[in-house]
């Protein structure tokens, strides 16, 4: 599964302590011992991932191939095409849209309810692109499948499937151990 994680779901996402975390525990997992990759880029995510804690897990996930980095004037100019094309003040998320239009990302993992309009437009996509699922509850983890694999992450779910048939794993990621780090 490819995904993109929204900013006020990342901590859900990623930390055990999280009230919420339960609600979000199969994104982690997949993401952190699956077969799923997070998608990011643009400055936008990248200054809103760089207020909190959650960039070193970025970096580590970057580091272990479960993370793809978009090309972030890509992301940038198409998110400028999208908030003068939308100019309501609860879209606020274009960079979201963006993410989504030029990966062909499958799926969205927020808790913005106001964002979730936008996400579910045709028209804010490029043609073929497909609306992504909202990944916000429990049941959505339906979601955490091969089956969501986009082109931009389907060289690397490959190579990961390629490696389970050898007796060494590769590394499972400690989000966890990254976040205590960062807390110290």
């Amino acid at each position: 599964m490819c995904i993109v994680i929204d900013e006020n779901a990342i901590g859900k996402v990623f930390d055990r302590r999280n009230a919420q975390h339960e609600r979000f525990k199969p994104v982690k997992d997949w993401v952190t011992t699956g077969t799923g990759s997070v998608i990011y880029g643009g400055t936008k995510y990248l200054k809103e991932l760089g207020k909190g804690k959650y960039l070193g897990i970025f970096a580590e996930l970057l580091r272990m191939r479960r993370a793809i980095n978009v090309d972030k004037q890509a992301v940038d100019d198409r998110a400028l095409e999208l908030k003068a094309e939308v100019p309501d003040k609860d879209f606020d998320d274009e960079h979201i849209v963006a993410l989504v239009g030029i990966s062909r990302c499958c799926v969205v993992c927020t808790d913005d309810k106001r964002s979730i309009p936008y996400l579910r437009r045709q028209d804010l996509y490029p043609t073929g692109v497909k609306v992504p699922h909202i990944y916000r509850a429990l049941a959505d983890k339906k979601y955490c499948c091969m089956k969501m694999i986009v082109e931009i992450c389907a060289a690397r779910a490959t190579s990961i499937r390629r490696r389970r048939r050898k007796p060494k794993s590769r590394p499972k990621l400690d989000t966890d151990t990254l976040l205590q780090r960062r807390s110290r």
